[in-house]
């Protein structure tokens, strides 16, 4: 498993351990619906500021490393529902996505060079071919963090309807997971909430070994 791969799932147990303190923790759930009125009447006040403000969230969530707009998920199931969430969440991750391979694309990455992880960036780039099969840049999308195949097919100007469907397919699939494991945390019901947790994990863990065993082959 690269750093790329394990940064993700590093992601997603984290989100998980945190679900469980507050599914678990009299404390944490005390602190968990304090807030929720405080959210609710600012969404109340100011809906298409605060709907911005998520989206704007998880469009920058995969622009740069190390952020991201997923704790922020069962406070917005619990504001605006679990099918308008997972709507923003699609909406705001392929807009960053968009933009990440614009910016890539144009050959502006570098000047992001605090908030990206370059090496790995290089290191991807010089693996996959610019002409490469559609198969191995689904399974290299649907295996890393965003910024990691944003930035690197950007660069390399892969063809960029094919870079939309495959995207567009697996934040689809991520936001609605994401949707409803926020859904089960806000219900405590912790079964589903891992049965979604460890389907997200799994999916990153199959397409990564396909991932490396397509590069193999090459």
């Amino acid at each position: 498993m690269t750093f790329s791969n394990r940064d993700k799932t590093i992601l997603v147990l984290a989100v998980a351990f945190i679900g469980f303190l507050i599914w678990s923790s009299v404390q944490f759930q005390h602190f968990f619906t304090s807030i929720v009125p405080y959210f609710e009447n600012l969404t109340h006040r100011n809906s298409i500021f605060s709907i911005a403000v998520f989206i704007g969230l998880a469009i920058l969530s995969t622009m740069v490393s190390s952020f991201s707009s997923v704790p922020l998920v069962p406070i917005a199931i619990i504001v605006w529902g679990i099918l308008p969430t997972a709507l923003f969440l699609f909406f705001g991750w392929m807009t960053g996505d968009i933009l990440a391979y614009l910016i890539a694309y144009s050959g502006a990455y570098p000047l992001l060079k605090k908030f990206l992880p370059l090496e790995k960036i290089e290191f991807y780039r010089k693996k996959i071919p610019p002409d490469a099969e559609f198969k191995l840049v689904f399974f290299f999308i649907m295996s890393m963090p965003a910024e990691i195949p944003n930035y690197v097919l950007g660069t390399l100007r892969y063809s960029f309807l094919k870079y939309l469907a495959i995207m567009a397919l697996g934040e689809f699939v991520f936001a609605f997971l994401t949707a409803y494991a926020g859904q089960a945390l806000v219900e405590k019901n912790f079964i589903l909430f891992i049965g979604a947790v460890s389907l997200l994990l799994t999916f990153f863990a199959y397409f990564f070994f396909l991932f490396n065993k397509y590069l193999r082959a090459k």
